[in-house]
């Protein structure tokens, strides 16, 4: 087995997924869904399907019901889709590097002001004092 093998398996699951979300799906509870990435294991045997979370924590816990409950369904399809002895057990994460991002970029720029707030206030008190 190539040892690239399960990158291009994860692209490719990503790919089909992605297309399976916007094209089949009728299920209100998955519409609109971003995947941002897929894991698969060296034996490709196991697929992580990283998702990004709803704006409400209730939703989200329903969407990843209904993905649990519809699991084999996304197995099948991918199934059908990819040249593989064995379609990957697929499950699906929530992956919250987008608003750990998001968090960091609003911490970073209140600290940015902050510095540029200290600057101002050492310059208006060097042109006082000089």
């Amino acid at each position: 087995m190539g040892a690239h093998r399960p990158e291009r398996v994860s692209e490719r699951i990503h790919q089909d997924i992605s297309v399976i979300f916007a094209r089949e799906v009728s299920d209100p509870r998955l519409e609109n869904l971003n995947v941002t990435r897929v894991e698969v294991t060296g034996d490709l045997r196991l697929a992580k399907i990283f998702i990004t979370p709803r704006a409400d924590a209730d939703a989200t816990r329903e969407t990843m019901d209904a993905l649990a409950r519809a699991a084999g369904y996304f197995r099948k399809r991918l199934a059908e889709n990819l040249d593989l002895r064995f379609a990957p057990e697929i499950r699906f994460q929530l992956d919250y590097s987008i608003e750990k991002g998001e968090h960091f970029l609003q911490v970073l720029e209140q600290v940015q002001a902050e510095e540029h707030a200290a600057e101002r206030g050492k310059r208006r008190r060097k042109t006082k004092n000089g």
